[in-house]
Formats: structure tokens, sequence, C-alpha cells
């Protein structure tokens, strides 16, 4: 059987007194133990904004990022994020195909779990890595996407479903865990390349989560179009960052 699901991402433990912080793989990056917080990941899923957050009408890349900036703005904690991205056997959501999806995820213990908390109906608690990429694929066989997988970091560009089979193998879903600070799928594929869509050579990274995207994925997740008209999500996105 393949390589299943995120075995290389639950692979790097770091001991720190009593708390037990993850490094990704890819980054030179740590997802500090919430329990050193002082809270577990119910009560984090629980306090999640999904009163300003239109949670039903936003795009996921900008609700995660409030998300996760509320994280560490809040309680201090370096989350991360894990972008799923789909082929066209698992991206049919009804009448539209996604191509991928992007949630925060916390670190509890050592273990990873995903803060999906864009769909109120479906999901309402904190979910491991396998549970939720099977939630949205409806499969087991997705394969984590590495910095050095170069073909399968470039399709990212493309902004459409992966191929179900690359040089790579056969997959139903691919899937990247990623810093906080990275956005969009696009901003991903930059870091990894180090390059744009373009070809042109480009040094991008987001150790830290900058505020200036924060805003702009604010005006989108929390106004209607009809409100961004008339520069309800402004006055909202400014209030919101102070």
């Amino acid at each position: 059987m393949k390589t299943l699901l995120a075995l290389g991402i639950f692979a790097s433990f770091i001991n720190v007194s009593s708390a037990q912080t993850i490094g990704i793989p890819d980054y030179s990056w740590t997802m500090n133990d919430i329990a050193l917080q002082g809270t577990t990941k119910e009560k984090l899923f629980s306090e999640m904004d999904r009163d300003l957050i239109k949670v039903g009408q936003s795009i996921c890349s900008n609700r995660a990022l409030m998300w996760v900036y509320d994280f560490k703005r809040k309680q201090n904690i370096d989350a991360s994020k894990i972008f799923l991205f789909f082929t066209n056997k698992t991206g049919d959501q009804g009448r539209i195909t996604w191509w991928y999806h992007v949630s925060p995820i916390v670190n509890e213990n050592g273990k990873m779990w995903v803060m999906d908390a864009g769909f109120p109906g479906s999901i309402n608690k904190p979910l491991s890595v396998s549970n939720w990429l099977t939630q949205f694929a409806k499969t087991d066989q997705c394969k984590e996407i590495k910095a050095s997988e170069t073909e399968l970091v470039e399709h990212i560009f493309k902004a459409a479903v992966y191929p179900e089979e690359t040089s790579y193998g056969k997959y139903d879903c691919y899937y990247k865990v990623v810093p906080a600070g990275y956005w969009t799928p696009n901003a991903v594929a930059m870091n990894l390349l180090g390059r744009n869509s373009y070809g042109t050579p480009v040094s991008y990274n987001r150790e830290e989560i900058d505020r200036d995207e924060v805003y702009s994925a604010c005006i989108e997740a929390t106004t209607n179009s009809f409100g961004r008209v008339f520069g309800s999500g402004k006055k909202k996105c400014k209030k919101y960052l102070q």
C-alpha cells in the first residue's frame, strides 16, 4: 500500500520542558504546544470567530489567515495551515469543482489538529489530519507534497485540479502543511520554487504573518460584495486590526 497521509509531518518532535513542539518539513518553523498556553483544541475551536467572519460566503484562504492571526495575537499560538489539492476524482462538490481547500492546524501534546470552523453544519470539532483529509477528499489516498517534487509544486500555479497520476505515482489528492503566514496556494509555490508563475526569481518568505495581507483577507471574509462597494469592509477591518 502507498505511504498514506501525514506520516512525515508527525516525525519531527522537539521536547522543550513539558511541551512538545512540532517542526514542519521544508520550513524552519515550529508549532508550539497549545497545552503550554493553557488551552485545549476544543476550547480554541469554540472560540474561533464565526460572527465577524462570514463562514458561508468567504474564501477559505481568507478566513484561515484571519484565524491563525487570531491564534497568534490572542494566545501566542504558532499555528500552521494544511493545503489540500484535489483531483477530478475528489474535487467534485456538487455544483462546483474545488481545486484546493485550506484550514488552520494547531499542535496539542505533539499531535496536529485541523481547526476547520468554516462548516458549522458538518464540522463542529477539531479533526485529526487523516480525518480532515477524508472529510473533504473522501479518500485516504493523499500524497504529501515535498519541496523537492518540483512537478507537483509547479502545478499549484495552474490553479486547477491535480492529475491523478504523475511521475510520483497515482493519488486521489495531494496536500502540504505550511507555516501560518502563507496566505494562498500561489504564495506556497513561490516560496518553495523561488520564482513566480512567470518564472521570474523571487525571494518569498512568510515566517511572520503579514498584517497587510490579513487586512485584505478580512475585507473579503467579513463583507459581502455590496458592502465592499461602499467601504464597510475597510471600517470593520481597520477596527479588527487595532
